[in-house]
């Protein structure tokens, strides 16, 4: 794909994905906070998490207290999941999964004081190829792999973080690492194959960085990245 032509889809998907967030549906009032409760009834999650959802916007926040990570989930999506696993001390790991236009995605939250990157990585790593035996490694076109979103996720004061992708079941997917305080994080990402190219540039950096900025306090400006910091 020539270079010019690689940038130019990428800003059309960049601007797309903005105003898909900007133009979303207004609900009516309360509906996205109601379904919040309920993912937090479900889970029987809400002495863990507040429901700082807003307005009449498409997005659910629920806050988990323990280190102020926000989950957000597209109001109304099949795929809305809270799930808290059992743990020496209830809470220290979370999970929830949500979908949508941007993709499908879940965000792991684990208490792990000491755990190194190399060994959060490795393990979420080894996770997703047991899963996904067959997982063909994908490569990052040239044009991606020097984009401003992708330079945004590995300098400071972004958390130090890594991510492999991969092709697996005629999917594009993507596994993210990163160690904020005590806390380890993971993040699962997967869209149709044939979006690979926007996804792996736009997409998934856009919704990692977002969530690692939020958990961390990093000051991000995802409208133009190489100002960012």
């Amino acid at each position: 794909m020539k270079p010019w032509l690689f940038t130019g889809m990428l800003l059309t998907a960049a601007l797309g994905l903005g105003a898909a967030r900007a133009q979303a549906p207004a609900l009516p009032p309360g509906e996205a906070k109601a379904e919040g409760d309920a993912l937090l009834a479900g889970a029987k999650a809400g002495d863990l998490f507040d429901n700082v959802t807003e307005g009449t916007g498409a997005a659910i926040k629920l806050k988990l207290k323990a280190n102020g990570l926000i989950c957000e989930f597209n109001a109304g999506e099949p795929a809305n999941t809270l799930i808290i696993f059992d743990s020496a001390k209830r809470g220290d790991e979370i999970a929830c999964s949500t979908g949508g236009p941007a993709g499908e995605r879940t965000l792991y939250a684990t208490r792990a004081p000491g755990r190194s990157l190399d060994d959060a990585f490795a393990h979420d790593l080894a996770e997703v190829k047991r899963t996904h035996p067959g997982a063909q490694a994908y490569e990052l076109p040239a044009e991606a792999a020097g984009g401003p979103l992708l330079s945004l996720l590995s300098r400071a004061p972004m958390p130090a973080n890594r991510t492999a992708r991969f092709i697996a079941d005629h999917t594009f997917t993507t596994v993210s690492s990163a160690i904020v305080g005590d806390w380890s994080l993971e993040f699962r990402y997967t869209c149709p194959e044939e979006r690979q190219e926007l996804a792996a540039a736009i997409l998934q950096p856009t919704l990692w960085a977002t969530t690692l900025a939020q958990v961390s306090k990093a000051p991000i400006n995802l409208t133009d990245p190489k100002q960012a910091v």
